[in-house]
Order: C-alpha cells, then sequence, then structure tokens
C-alpha cells in the first residue's frame, strides 16, 4: 500500500443528525486504508445541534460558513478547494460506507488505469431496521423515481447484476470501467463519488457557479468520461417521511433548476433529448396508471421479502403531482409575473 494516492473526504453539514454522522465517522475511522494518506474537511452552514463539534472529535478538519447556510454547493466547492489530497471524495453525513475496505476499494481503478478520473459504488444498500424510504432507495437504486425511470441516477437497483449505464469498456473482480458521453453520464458528484482532485480544479473555479452535475460535464468537455464503478454500495440515509422527502426534492428542483434555467450544463431531464422525452412519457402514464410500478414492486418483493417495494407506486404518484405542481407553478409564474 506504498504507493497508494493521499484521499481527502470532503462532507457539506447542517445540523446533520448525530447518530448517523457519528456512524460514518466511525466507519471512517474503521478503514482498512492508511490513516496518514487521510483527511477529512467538513464545510458547515452554521449548525447549532453539537454537528460541529462531533466532527472535530473525530479529527475532522471543521470549518463553519454561516454565511453560506443554504448554500451547501458553495461549501462543497470550498471544500474542493481547500483539499489536499490526490483524490477527492464527496461523502455526506447521511452516506455509510458498508466495509472497512471501502475507501481502497473506490481507489483501486485510479491505481490500475491512469484514464479514470472518477469512481463511485454501484449499489444503495440498507439495513432491515432502516427507514422504509432507505431500503426503498436500494432497491431502486434511487429514491426519486423520476431519477430511475429517466436512467439517470449513478445506482443500479439491488438485485441488478451488472451494470448498464454508459458503454462498459472493461470489468474486474471489483469493478467495470464505464466511458460516458453526455447522453449517457449520470447524476455524479455526491453521495460517495470519488474524483481526481488536479481534474476538477480545472472546472471548480468560482463556488458561487458550483454545481456538481455541472463539473462533470466540464469535465467530459475535457476529454475525462472514463469511471470506475465500484463492485459495493454505500448506505444513503433517506428521511422516512415521504412528504417531506417529497418537499426536499422540489427544493432541489427549484433551487438547482428553476432558477438556472438556460445556464445550467447536466440538465436531469432535457427536452432536447428523445429518450429524456420517451422516459419521461413512460414515467408519467405510469405513475397515472399504477400497474407498471405495481408489477416492478411484485416482481422485486419476490427476489427480497420486503415490504418497502410497495412505496413504488405511491412514490411514483407521489412525485408525479410535486413535480407537477412545481412546474406548472414556475410556468404560471414566468407568463403572468
Amino acid at each position: 500500500m506504498k504507493n497508494y494516492p493521499s484521499i481527502s473526504i470532503v462532507t457539506t453539514t447542517l445540523n446533520s443528525s448525530l447518530p448517523i454522522f457519528e456512524r460514518v465517522l466511525k466507519t471512517l475511522e474503521s478503514q482498512s486504508y492508511p490513516k496518514n494518506l487521510i483527511e477529512h474537511i467538513v464545510m458547515d452552514g452554521g449548525s447549532i445541534n453539537g454537528t460541529v463539534g462531533l466532527a472535530r472529535k473525530y479529527h475532522c478538519e471543521a470549518s463553519v460558513h454561516k454565511d453560506l447556510m443554504m448554500k451547501e454547493q458553495n461549501r462543497a466547492s470550498l471544500g474542493i478547494q481547500k483539499a489536499r489530497g490526490d483524490l477527492i471524495v464527496i461523502l455526506q453525513s447521511d452516506n455509510i460506507p458498508t466495509s472497512k475496505n471501502w475507501l481502497r476499494e473506490m481507489v483501486q481503478p485510479f491505481i490500475d488505469n491512469k484514464k479514470v478520473f472518477c469512481t463511485f459504488s454501484a449499489y444503495n444498500s440498507y439495513e432491515k431496521d432502516m427507514s422504509a424510504t432507505t431500503r426503498y432507495g436500494a432497491f431502486f437504486g434511487a429514491a426519486d423515481p423520476v431519477l430511475y425511470f429517466l436512467k439517470k441516477s449513478d445506482k443500479i437497483p439491488l438485485a441488478q447484476k451488472r451494470y448498464d449505464k454508459g458503454e462498459i469498456i472493461g470489468e474486474t473482480s471489483g469493478y467495470w470501467l464505464a466511458k460516458f458521453d453526455k447522453e449517457t453520464l449520470p447524476t455524479l458528484g455526491d453521495n460517495g463519488t470519488m474524483f481526481r482532485r488536479d481534474i476538477m480544479s480545472k472546472v471548480n473555479k468560482k463556488p458561487k457557479l458550483y454545481v456538481h452535475p455541472d463539473a462533470f460535464v466540464m469535465m467530459l468537455d475535457l476529454g475525462y468520461n472514463t469511471c470506475g464503478v465500484i463492485k459495493n454500495s454505500v448506505i444513503h440515509i433517506i428521511p422516512p417521511n415521504i412528504f417531506h422527502y417529497a418537499k426536499r426534492r422540489v427544493w432541489v428542483k427549484e433551487t438547482f433548476y428553476d432558477g438556472w434555467r438556460g445556464n445550467r450544463k447536466y440538465l436531469v431531464f432535457n427536452w432536447r433529448s428523445n429518450k429524456d422525452r420517451l422516459n419521461l412519457i413512460k414515467f408519467i402514464f405510469f405513475s397515472l396508471t399504477f400497474v407498471i410500478p405495481l408489477a416492478e414492486s411484485i416482481r422485486g418483493y419476490v427476489k427480497i421479502r420486503d415490504k418497502a417495494w410497495f412505496l413504488h407506486p405511491i412514490l411514483c404518484f407521489l412525485m408525479l403531482v410535486s413535480y407537477g405542481s412545481s412546474e406548472i407553478a414556475w410556468f404560471i409564474k414566468k407568463r403572468y409575473f
């Protein structure tokens, strides 16, 4: 392990769940990767519940940015600029690595292939006592069914054996090598995504303009298109209340899409894409009729006996109504105000 690269872990926090965050920190502390090659940078937005103290207890380099309380992406950009590691991994306070070898597995493609600029886990995972929403997000590879139907999540469903996004150009026992273009690039840059610092520094120039999926499009434009998709998982804790979750997803849409229309480089849905239009029509039809989401739930339940599968038709309809209402409100505001 003498030739292993140094790693900077960057986490953005704001009144994080302390039990979950502490579990993340303990898991990182137990990693088999050399401790002298790891730094953990925490960019806090002004927490008042002990988040910063907990981070410092586990020897994180924590700084508070109250002026950027609601600007998580700006804080992430500044954290990336502060990082000194050869590789940077964005790991949030609700992202739990699932083994002590997680960092070693994430790093391996960079060592094997100099063309690799990014790695990420192929799967979300869960534990049986976790919320139904967290389990659902693992089963489908995305907690947001829109991402699932548009095929924009970087993860694949837990029962799926082979990665099917982008062009698979190689495979080892530990990972797939995937090459992406603008049509196939998933939503990368968060929840355990690792990337080369020297390449990210070429596009992360203005923190006020940083949005992580856009940064990956910019790196793609520079010719960096090869990723390692690791055959491991990360647990992404999803809030248990589906209505709060839907509200959060709408906030993300209105903050990072509606307010930037015409200026975003990465689009979860692109009107100019025939594939996106077809997949959106499918999502709307399936959500209104319930048949396909219910069939997918039943098929999944046969493989893994868990009632969380049956959130699928409910969440499909809920997100259709939530996003649809938001889109109508945006149109009315633009047209008449």
